[in-house]
């Protein structure tokens, strides 16, 4: 997205009440259209693709004897797995999070904002089980155009990242600049790590076979 900025001279004279409902709006308007435009249509994306490429290999396996139909199967099979693979490349796998999310903490330095929190929050498994969320409490400062252009450069990047419980403060002068207080949550998406899936197949597997050997109430 591209965010078309104001007249300097017009902007400093917009009273200081308005400024903030203005920088408000528009991050408030970016944290929706990450959910609306990116989140939540891909979670159903990927269910879907993970229901179709499922229903495509029983359907091959017993249909192997009818060659003709056979082809036209793996061919449509082939066209799911790609669109697949290509939605799980904005997944990156859960060990890489952490420098995804150092990435986006050194971009807000780089481009001058103070942050006085990044607290990393408790994983959390998509009943899909196709991905995880691994949120970020995060609280900085920074100028107005700063804040938005940070905003902006998250949207941008080929992982999906959502920003959400966007609050802002008052503006505060720091050395000649207003300065806005701001937290949010920043919400990372990524493939389950091989090791957590073991971890819950074992865990199924165990409350399973704990079912199956209970004695049966009389």
């Amino acid at each position: 997205m591209t965010l078309k900025l104001l007249d300097m001279a017009t902007f400093k004279a917009i009273p200081m009440a308005q400024k903030l409902a203005l920088m408000g709006l528009v991050v408030v308007a970016i944290a929706a259209l990450f959910y609306f435009l990116v989140e939540s249509p891909y979670q159903e994306d990927l269910g879907v693709l993970r229901v179709e490429i499922g229903k495509m290999d029983e359907e091959i396996k017993t249909n192997r004897a009818k060659v003709a139909h056979l082809d036209e199967l793996k061919r449509v099979h082939a066209q799911l797995q790609q669109q697949l693979a290509k939605n799980q490349e904005q997944l990156p796998p859960e060990e890489e999070v952490a420098m995804l999310l150092k990435q986006i903490s050194d971009l807000g330095q780089r481009i001058g904002l103070n942050f006085k929190l990044w607290k990393p929050g408790t994983r959390a498994e998509d009943s899909s089980k196709l991905f995880v969320r691994l949120p970020v409490s995060v609280e900085m400062s920074g100028g107005y155009h700063t804040l938005a252009l940070f905003f902006d450069r998250i949207g941008k990047l080929p992982r999906i990242i959502n920003v959400s419980k966007i609050k802002m403060g008052n503006g505060k002068t720091e050395r000649g600049n207003i300065s806005i207080q701001t937290s949010f949550e920043l919400t990372a998406f990524a493939s389950p790590s091989e090791a957590m899936l073991a971890q819950a197949a074992a865990a199924e597997k165990a409350k399973a076979d704990a079912a199956s050997s209970a004695p049966a109430k009389k």
